[in-house]
């Protein structure tokens, strides 16, 4: 009865002129009350929490790009760069760095970039108004082996587990670390985005590879940790799926409202799956679940490996995925090299496209979001 009902709709829209929405519109809900992973959070932390809402409020969204000030198509560790900055004159407004292999104690990540190198970076950033956001591709703690080695673990290292004391031993190398991100006294915030893409099976974190319920005892000690025991209030903690059908499918592993202060999807375009089409639905029920739980949402990954072919990308496909919704920012992926890239870059066929895209009103570079920390 109810396809017949959803058939009918269709074909009274489709006879009125009316375009059927990608979601039917979902019901009305009274949001929940505001919480926070971490209510001791710094004052800068804050702000920047509250400032980017209100720029979400005010239908604008900041572009994020992953390891984008480090190197790029033809370049590598030149103070300056970036390949944004080449192509439009600044920065993207949001930096994405990686931590995998720090909980080894390794001086670079998994993909060869310095910790102590990012860490001057998340600096200058911070100086100029930049925004960070951190990801982890944790070492597989029972195998040694990487996030894709699908070996159970988590139900190892929670509280009771027998590897517990080796993971505080990984979280403590990520203390250190965002506890080194200062000027002067001051602790510059940070986005965290552990656990991503949970709610697939690639890392051995994901779904299959550990119950909900086990899960949510690794997120939650994993706040805790940081926050109570290491004492860092420079955090915001963000949520971010797979690509997910449901808001069933979105809150399977859900933590908790007061463990989360950011929703976010990662979501890469694929042949037979492409953003205008698909990423607008995910964008849309995010921005409903972000609604109904009174948090922002974000665009945390997403993008095209080397994009050679669609010229103008930018403003038919990305834009495309959030129309008429603000995520707070929306991150491509790095630009490592010919083989390995999905932002634009001096040359590109879609240069042209991208610096109209950036140009738009709702899309934001770092020089044009204000003092996000006041």
């Amino acid at each position: 009865m109810r396809r017949i009902c959803f058939s009918l709709m269709s074909l009274i829209m489709l006879l009125c002129g009316c375009k059927e929405d990608v979601y039917n519109p979902y019901p009305p809900v009274e949001p929940e009350e505001v919480t926070y992973a971490d209510p001791d959070m710094t004052e800068q932390t804050r702000n920047l929490l509250n400032n980017m809402k209100q720029l979400s409020k005010e239908g604008k969204t900041m572009f994020g790009h992953q390891c984008s000030t480090l190197y790029g198509i033809g370049w590598s560790g030149e103070s300056g760069r970036s390949d944004i900055k080449d192509i439009c004159g600044d920065y993207p407004a949001v930096t994405g760095w990686d931590l995998a292999e720090i909980e080894l104690g390794h001086e670079a990540n998994i993909d060869g970039d310095s910790f102590a190198a990012i860490r001057e970076l998340i600096k200058l950033s911070y100086t100029r108004g930049g925004v960070t956001t951190l990801s982890w591709h944790t070492t597989n703690p029972v195998t040694d082996g990487t996030s894709w080695d699908i070996t159970e673990a988590v139900y190892r290292i929670i509280p009771g587990g027998d590897l517990n004391a080796k993971f505080c031993g990984y979280l403590d190398k990520v203390a250190e670390f965002i506890g080194s991100l200062k000027v002067g006294k001051e602790m510059i915030p940070v986005f965290f985005r552990p656990w991503h893409e949970h709610s697939g099976s690639g890392f051995w974190w994901g779904n299959g590879n550990c119950t909900a319920e086990q899960f949510v005892a690794l997120w939650r000690f994993t706040v805790e940790y940081l926050r109570d025991t290491k004492g860092l209030h420079n955090i915001l903690y963000v949520f971010s799926t797979d690509i997910v059908s449901s808001q069933s499918a979105y809150l399977n592993f859900w933590p908790g409202n007061e463990w989360v202060d950011v929703l976010g999807i990662d979501a890469y375009e694929r042949p037979g799956w492409t953003l205008p089409e698909n990423g607008i639905r995910l964008m849309r029920l995010l921005n409903h679940i972000s609604y109904q739980k009174n948090k922002p949402f974000a665009f945390t990954e997403t993008g095209v490996e080397c994009n050679t072919t669609q010229p103008e990308w930018w403003t038919e496909n990305l834009a495309a995925s959030f129309k008429d919704l603000s995520p707070a920012y929306v991150l491509v992926w790095r630009n490592k090299d010919m083989s390995h890239f999905y932002g634009p870059y001096p040359g590109c066929v879609s240069e042209d496209d991208f610096r109209n895209f950036a140009g738009a009103d709702n899309i934001l570079l770092e020089s044009e979001t204000g003092n996000l920390y006041e």
